[in-house]
């Protein structure tokens, strides 16, 4: 596949030469469909979700305050997301719907998010500086088809609203930093302001951002001062629209609770370096060692969905990255909402061929992280601006790590499997397909040469792991019509 032909059958029999990139485009296309077909189709037929959002909305609906933290379970969240919803069924003229229609507006809204998101995605990767072109449209059939960003994208929560916001603030800065011009600058802290009114751990981009535009200052001594001023000027004004922004409540929340951002669980002592934590009966993190230096890759095939029994539970469910990894790539594996689960085994063989094939280019994507990293550091030693330049000064390594690193602590300060989210890395959506392409141009140049038989392989794989996350989405699409 890797190296296609350049002619199509014609009209009349005939051929006709068509340039590659031409086939390479509408291949795209096919891909944004299919994309934008499986959303759509899950948004026409679920109206459940992870996580009762739709609850702060029949609150908001109901009053004209903003709900607190006591008043549901979901209500210490940032607003901006319900209010929207809010806004958008009040001037619609909405408000008598039923808790089903309240929810379908509030999918529809963020499928119009999740395809805001697509269209920044392709535009990243159509421009990244990649030869391969079959590569790129991997690395963008990877993204727009991954089953657990289709399958947040079509339900009633704020992460849609977070990776939106995160991906267009990142997306700007990186702009920013090519073309130095002020627009992509405001836009970056605009967008940044957003996604920290719809969740919290949209602040992970406000920091890497901050941290990459110091790094920028320091390749240039000569201007060092101007440069930092950009870095100065992004987190204060990021900070003053958070603070006085009313959606994300944290002058009430301070007032009224001593501290500005607000959960609903409560912190854990910290596990133990080995043994079993006396804290967590459920299964989660028991200690450093077997919650984050495990990889439980056979249990996972062996138990390819989550449980929610509190004994004789599967030994994946107290491994962080075996439970990220499992999250990353298929939306069965939660196992919930109701409608989307399946009883006994059924799916299980769709499930184990998810993880087997998805093995490889996560593979791909981490050597990505850990060469772009290495570069970065090198760059700063060095204070080399061209090799920082190249690195677009570690905004893309920054925010993968930083969300990486957030959903580390959230998984020690609170412990339980429950919390063990891929979506709270999806922030930093556009790193996956930079990083997967950095390695992958490379792999692919070098087994060219030495082992072309083999590029082959890589592409069976990708390519059947394509096809097995569309199946994944229409399998829920069919549980969920037969639930109802």
């Amino acid at each position: 596949m890797a190296s296609s032909s350049n002619s199509l059958w014609g009209i009349s029999g005939k051929i006709r030469v068509i340039p590659k990139d031409h086939i390479f485009n509408i291949l795209f296309i096919i891909v944004a469909f299919l994309s934008i077909s499986l959303r759509v189709g899950l948004v026409w037929v679920n109206r459940q979700s992870n996580d009762n959002h739709m609850q702060v909305v029949q609150l908001m609906l109901a009053s004209t305050r903003l709900p607190q933290k006591p008043d549901c379970w979901e209500c210490f969240q940032p607003k901006l997301f319900h209010f929207t919803v809010t806004k958008v069924v009040q001037v619609l003229g909405l408000t008598g719907l039923s808790i089903n229609g309240l929810s379908l507006v509030a999918e529809i809204i963020n499928l119009l998010a999740g395809l805001v998101t697509l269209a920044v995605a392709w535009v990243f990767i159509v421009h990244l500086p990649v030869k391969n072109t079959w590569l790129k449209l991997l690395a963008f059939g990877l993204v727009a088809l991954n089953p657990v960003l289709i399958g947040i994208n079509s339900q009633a929560t704020n992460d849609t609203f977070a990776i939106l916001f995160s991906t267009l603030a990142i997306y700007c800065t990186y702009v920013f930093l090519q073309r130095k011009r002020i627009g992509p600058f405001l836009l970056a802290i605009l967008f940044t302001a957003l996604g920290i009114a719809s969740k919290t751990n949209a602040w992970v981009t406000a920091i890497t951002i901050v941290i990459t535009l110091f790094i920028q200052a320091l390749s240039k001594p000569g201007r060092y001062v101007k440069s930092a001023l950009y870095a100065v000027a992004f987190i204060f004004a990021v900070s003053a629209l958070s603070i006085v922004n009313p959606l994300t409540q944290y002058v009430t929340n301070y007032e009224k609770y001593g501290k500005p951002v607000l959960m609903n669980i409560n912190t854990l002592p910290l596990p133990p370096l080995v043994g079993i934590s006396k804290y967590n009966d459920r299964g989660g993190i028991l200690s450093i060692q077997d919650g984050f230096f495990t990889f439980k890759f056979i249990n996972l095939l062996e138990h390819p969905r989550i449980g929610y029994e509190h004994d004789n539970y599967p030994a994946n469910r107290t491994s962080f990255w075996t439970m990220l990894y499992a999250s990353a790539n298929s939306a069965s594996f939660s196992n919930y909402p109701p409608s989307w689960t399946s009883s006994g085994t059924q799916g299980f063989l769709l499930d184990q061929g998810i993880f087997i094939l998805a093995l490889l280019p996560v593979f791909l994507l981490m050597i990505g992280v850990l060469m772009e990293t290495s570069v970065l550091l090198s760059g700063i030693f060095r204070r080399d601006s061209i090799v920082l330049q190249n690195t677009s000064y570690g905004l893309f390594s920054l925010t993968f790590i930083g969300y990486i690193a957030f959903a580390i602590l959230y998984a020690l300060l609170y412990q339980t499997f429950l919390v063990f989210k891929a979506i709270f890395i999806f922030p930093a959506l556009l790193a996956f397909p930079l990083f997967f392409l950095r390695t992958a141009e490379q792999a692919y140049a070098f087994l060219e040469k030495h082992a072309k038989w083999s590029v082959h392989i890589l592409d069976v794989d990708m390519v059947a792991l394509v096809i097995l996350y569309i199946m994944d989405i229409l399998m829920i699409i069919l549980r969920i019509h037969l639930y109802h």
